[in-house]
């Protein structure tokens, strides 16, 4: 098989709107050039959709950087890609096209063939007929805001599904949702286009499955090969290798069929567990014939969920802690290893073992869900459907069908995958909108999707929606659920089985939002900070410019704070609360179930963020920005997900608890100190012992040897093994901040130590922020650690990551106006 990849020789232009327009019309147009935004442009990178070559040429800005879009004539227009390239002419030959957003026209030397309408397809195209030594391709893609404008639904969809819903668009452009502001409809060609061309066979289809015997002892790999073209005579091989290259299996056969089967078998193979659970051990699996090779990455793992997701790996009882990950870019779905890695980076550093392919996210290739095998991440993964109703009509299922088939074909291979779900909010749009009215759509994920998943890959668990499974879509009492517990009041809401989604609304950094906004938006002159039935917005009307949901309506519990007078005292207030939100909350679901609660068995299985990134610079749900810095709910989160966890219970009692979410047992003891900030010392302790299985979590105490105690004081625990080592860290207190008075001065200090910092301070410090700074770039830092709380006379080790070797660190309390600084290395010696 011989393989061509173009990238080079891209020609792209544009061309004002047209239903219907001749090839010879195209190809004169790019034969006489033109001028300014009519001109040629030469694709400098390629594939690179039309956004990515405006910007290219600089004739528009990256609309992401503030949030605002406006270049809103680039979707109205019809653009074309062009390509001239060689190839043998008597060889069986297709192209390869790896995304095309959306209706788009190929056209091999004028021939049309293929007219695309679905942007989540992959499209492999027959051609032999029509290929030369000397070709051109040109792709014609029609204006997709045009073409949904112009739809006319059956009149029984009125009212129910909008234009967007009845087009396979990428939805997420369509409106600004997720940003820019007011929105941004990407076109053209978003992954690799390949011309194959079959000397002798090819694999026309490969499906492999991986199971485990006698007691996870046995490897067993199956692949089943398809061929096409003249197979007879041939030889096709398989052969398994470890991480480290090593060959563990191999096997060659005569292929004398048009389908073929093979069987490898492995002794006591390295089994594949999520992060945290163990080690992540992948194989990589070659099948070779006539040149034409295929590698998969597959791991040995028996994984099973129920339907509350109770969950096994490999008979071991997973909880599922994790995040929603959203497309990186608005502008562009063309995969970007280098930003998508820095977000598996900082899901790492977050104690994340799982993340959710949104529905109303984009579709990524190999390369992502093989990093996610390495890294141990499982992905639920949604099918493209979201937060709507869909046409039911035979042509619109066809394409659901079409592309949950190749989706699960792709990727069942993968240890990774925890699941396939349906869509996102399919049955929770209708409940929430039209609660009355048959859920269009339904047949989709209850027949469709349901089907594929069956007959391709029946082991695997198929979720028909997300949320879904009780008495109403978010029910959280059975199935899944999403955290919209900001507006309603949501029985169950305490212990829900499984939160799929759970959010509130952050702001980034003040470094980022000095991108985003001028100083007038950040802190208009008649802005006061008060919140008053006369100004109930918890934030300056300029910042609701920069915000698309209603969000001041979605944060956190900001009256527990104190009421701003600086845009930073803003900031804080705010990412501190849903901080803050995020302890009780999900220190609440690790532990599964009350204090009073004698049984011990936990009720909730999971939590995922939503959501883990902005995608544009706006205020929204991310924890981590659009440039990929993070807040305080990431650090949080971070504490959250630790696998050893202490945590505080405050109900009718005062609880300490533990949680093992590995496959170790624990013991040990459990120091319990209570701080009074105004003596600045430990004024009471209790001392206790534990011993913790895995999938454990209980009280080991209550605080009702100390009686009654001021709510200012602090309560610091800590838990350490029967060696020494410390397991776990907890600091917190039962009082609001608005009525807490943290100290002002509070000698903190800083120091460099190898490749780390150290810092350490003389009196409580609340809520100690470190920022980087080299030669003004106050971006790309990434410290371990953030936004912690200090108590006096305690060292605090911090590691430095991220892409800078050298600056100046600052480390500041909130409410201490005096930072502390040092100047980094990290080629420090000592």
């Amino acid at each position: 098989m011989k393989r061509n990849k173009l990238q080079n020789g891209w020609t792209l232009r544009r061309f004002a709107f047209k239903p219907h327009r001749t090839y010879k019309e195209m190809e004169e147009a790019f034969a006489a050039g033109g001028s300014g935004r009519d001109k040629n442009y030469t694709l400098h990178q390629f594939p690179a959709q039309v956004h990515d070559v405006l910007c290219s040429y600089g004739e528009i800005q990256n609309p992401n950087i503030k949030g605002q879009n406006e270049e809103l004539w680039i979707h109205e227009y019809d653009w074309a890609y062009r390509c001239e390239f060689y190839a043998e002419k008597d060889l069986d030959t297709s192209l390869d096209i790896r995304g095309m957003d959306t209706f788009a026209d190929v056209y091999l030397n004028g021939v049309l063939v293929e007219a695309a309408r679905d942007a989540f397809l992959y499209y492999d195209i027959p051609v032999t007929p029509w290929i030369q030594e000397k070709n051109v391709l040109l792709v014609y893609f029609h204006s997709a805001k045009r073409v949904t404008d112009c739809m006319e639904l059956p009149q029984k969809y009125q009212r129910h599904v909008p234009n967007i819903s009845a087009a396979r668009v990428f939805r997420s452009g369509f409106h600004d949702y997720c940003g820019p502001i007011p929105s941004l409809i990407r076109c053209g060609i978003y992954g690799d286009v390949t011309v194959k061309q079959r000397e002798y066979f090819a694999f026309e289809n490969i499906k492999i499955d991986i199971r485990l015997e006698y007691n996870h002892t046995k490897g067993i790999v199956e692949v089943e090969a398809t061929f096409q073209g003249d197979y007879e005579n041939s030889f096709w091989e398989v052969r398994l290798l470890d991480a480290a290259g090593n060959q563990k299996a191999y096997k060659s056969s005569e292929i004398k069929r048009e389908q073929e089967h093979m069987c490898l078998e492995i002794e006591n193979p390295q089994l594949w567990y999520p992060a945290n659970y163990g080690e992540s051990s992948v194989y990589k699996l070659l099948i070779a014939g006539d040149g034409d090779i295929r590698e998969r990455n597959i791991g040995f793992r028996t994984i099973e969920v129920t339907e509350d997701f109770d969950v096994t790996v490999n008979g071991k009882p997973v909880k599922l802690w994790g995040a929603n990950l959203t497309h990186p870019d608005t502008m562009t779905n063309c995969y970007s290893s280098e930003k998508m890695n820095q977000l598996f980076d900082w899901a790492q550093m977050c104690n994340c073992n799982v993340l959710r392919v949104w529905g109303e996210g984009e579709r990524y290739p190999q390369e992502f869900y093989e990093e996610c095998d390495k890294r141990g991440l499982l992905v639920w993964q949604d099918f493209y459907l979201c937060c709507s109703m869909y046409p039911e009509e035979e042509d619109y299922m066809d394409l659901c069908r079409n592309e949950a088939e190749q989706l699960v074909k792709c990727l069942r291979h993968h240890p990774c995958i925890l699941l396939w779900c349906g869509g996102n909010e399919l049955f929770l749009a209708r409940d929430y909108q039209m609660p009355d009215s048959y859920c269009f759509g339904e047949k989709i994920v209850k027949e469709v999707f349901k089907e594929v998943c069956e007959r391709l890959d029946p082991d695997r668990r198929y979720h028909v929606s997300s949320p879904f499974g009780g008495i109403w879509a978010n029910d959280p009492m059975i199935g899944d659920t999403h955290g919209y517990t900001h507006l309603w009041f949501v029985p169950g809401r305490e212990f829900p089985v499984f939160l799929s989604e759970n959010n509130r609304v952050s702001v980034p950094p003040m470094r980022t939002l000095k991108k985003m906004m001028t100083p007038k938006e950040l802190w208009p002159k008649d802005y006061t900070g008060k919140v008053t039935r006369s100004s109930p917005l918890k934030w300056p009307k300029t910042w609701s410019g920069h915000n698309t949901n209603d969000g001041h309506l979605k944060l956190g519990p900001v009256e527990r704070y104190f009421d701003p007078e600086t845009p930073e005292e803003l900031v804080y207030s705010i990412n501190q609360s849903y901080a803050e939100y995020l302890r009780r909350q999900v220190s609440r679901f690790r532990r599964g179930y009350e204090g009073r609660d004698g049984n011990r068995q936990r009720k909730t299985r999971g939590h995922m963020i939503w959501k883990w990134n902005d995608n544009s610079n706006i205020i929204s749900y991310g924890i981590l920005d659009y440039f990929g810095e993070p807040n305080h709910a990431y650090y949080e989160l971070k504490r959250c997900y630790q696998p050893f966890y202490l945590s505080c219970e405050f109900s009718d009692h005062g609880y300490i608890w533990v949680t093992n979410d590995t496959l170790q047992e624990y013991q040990g003891t459990v120091e319990i100190r209570l701080f009074d900030l105004e003596e600045n010392r430990f004024i009471k302790e209790i001392s206790k012992g534990f011993s913790i299985k895995p999938d454990e979590s209980f009280p080991v105490c209550t605080l009702d040897a100390w009686g009654q105690f001021l709510k200012r004081h602090i309560i610091c625990a800590r838990a350490f093994t029967k060696e020494g080592g410390l397991l776990g860290t907890s600091l917190d207190c039962t009082e609001m901040e608005r009525n807490m008075r943290y100290p002002e001065d509070t000698g903190l200090e800083i120091r460099q130590e190898g490749q780390d910092v150290v810092v350490k301070c003389k009196r409580y410090a609340r809520c100690v922020e470190l920022e980087g700074n080299h030669q003004g770039d106050v971006f790309g830092w990434i410290f371990e650690d953030n936004y912690f709380d200090l108590l006096p006379g305690e060292e605090k080790r911090i590691a430095v990551k991220g892409r800078h070797e050298a600056g100046r660190i600052l480390a500041k309390a909130i409410y201490d106006s005096c930072p502390a600084v040092c100047d980094y290395c990290r080629k420090w010696d000592e």
